[in-house]
């Protein structure tokens, strides 16, 4: 589809009350820059059972749970470049958890299947236009999201299982761990004996958008919301860094989430119901050692609700809603938080 650069302004009007106990406050946002991009992309429209993810200059469609759909990628101009089911030899279903681009121009997949005896694979898949070019067999470990720091590396948050798929054999494990497609399982991190969600919270939490993760080529970060935890672990380094998370102002549910190249984290929200809100925030580290949420901009929802699918450079790629085809590049001005 035709790209289209813009000159028109955004008027995003903030609201005057976020709610009594909200932690973020209306002389706080700093305003979204009016879009510089935008492309038309089909396969932004969107269901409970599909999902999009930008990343590394491509952007990545797939369906979620037991699905048909194909695994799709697109460049910047909607320019189609492959389209491949995800099937293996022997299952009877395939389940997709997750899935990102890579900046070769390919996707990783978190992913199971389900053979005709009822015995279940936990896998970690490359795939391209040939379709399933490189597999790792992860079970018990079974993978939640997934991210691509580098090309054929796949960094995977997930829990172990046991066979029956119920329960969780061990107290202790890794629950982040890198996987090369040439060499297996490498580094590891993040003690599941540390990750405590208040009772009755799942791990991955109240829907899929409670966990987000994203890579870029110096880091992985988590934004563990069952967990209210930030989690950073450096490439470079090898070292892992976490940070209590301040909770969202009231009512307000993640949606999507971006990671620019110089490091920054920011999330799209929404509050539903009436008066519905959208916003976006940048979640930056205070000098109290707290994760809190920086608004970026707040604005009546309507059916226009903000939606990041992931960042290009240092511009924030995002929809207007699940069901609109356009995605909008936007670079966020610095936050600086005084304290």
């Amino acid at each position: 589809m035709q790209a289209r650069y813009l000159s028109i302004v955004l008027f995003l009007l903030l609201p005057l009350s976020m709610g009594q106990n909200s932690s973020v406050q209306p002389s706080g946002a700093i305003g979204l820059p009016p879009p510089t991009y935008q492309t038309d992309f089909a396969a932004v429209v969107a269901d409970g059972q599909h999902a999009v993810s930008w990343d590394k200059g491509y952007l990545l469609s797939f369906g979620l749970g037991a699905t048909k759909q194909p695994i799709a990628l697109y460049d910047r101009t909607d320019k189609w470049l492959f389209e491949s089911p995800l099937a293996f030899e022997g299952a009877i279903r395939t389940y997709v958890h997750d899935a990102a681009p890579t900046s070769g121009g390919k996707a990783v997949v978190a992913a199971g299947a389900v053979t005709g005896d009822g015995a279940t694979a936990d896998l970690v898949v490359e795939m391209g236009k040939e379709g399933a070019s490189r597999v790792i067999r992860t079970s018990p470990f079974y993978p939640i999201k997934i991210c691509s720091t580098e090309e054929g590396v796949a960094w995977v948050y997930g829990k172990e299982l046991s066979e029956d798929r119920k329960l969780e054999p061990r107290e202790r494990y890794p629950m982040l761990r890198e996987y090369r497609f040439d060499k297996g399982q490498l580094r590891s991190e993040v003690d599941r004996l540390t990750i405590r969600p208040a009772k009755g919270i799942p791990l991955d939490g109240a829907n899929r958008d409670d966990l987000q993760m994203k890579c870029n080529s110096s880091k992985v970060v988590l934004i563990n919301y069952p967990n209210n935890e930030l989690i950073e672990y450096d490439l470079l380094t090898s070292k892992v860094s976490r940070w209590p998370m301040s909770a969202l102002p009231e009512g307000f549910r993640m949606n999507g989430s971006a990671l620019t190249d110089s490091g920054e984290v920011y999330v799209s929200a929404l509050r539903g119901g009436n008066g519905a809100l959208t916003g976006m925030f940048r979640l930056r580290v205070n000098t109290s050692g707290v994760a809190e949420w920086v608004p970026l901009t707040v604005s009546p929802a309507g059916d226009k609700f903000f939606v990041l699918v992931g960042s290009d450079g240092e511009n924030l790629v995002y929809s207007r809603g699940l069901l609109s085809p356009t995605l909008f590049w936007s670079k966020p001005p610095r936050i600086e938080v005084m304290k």
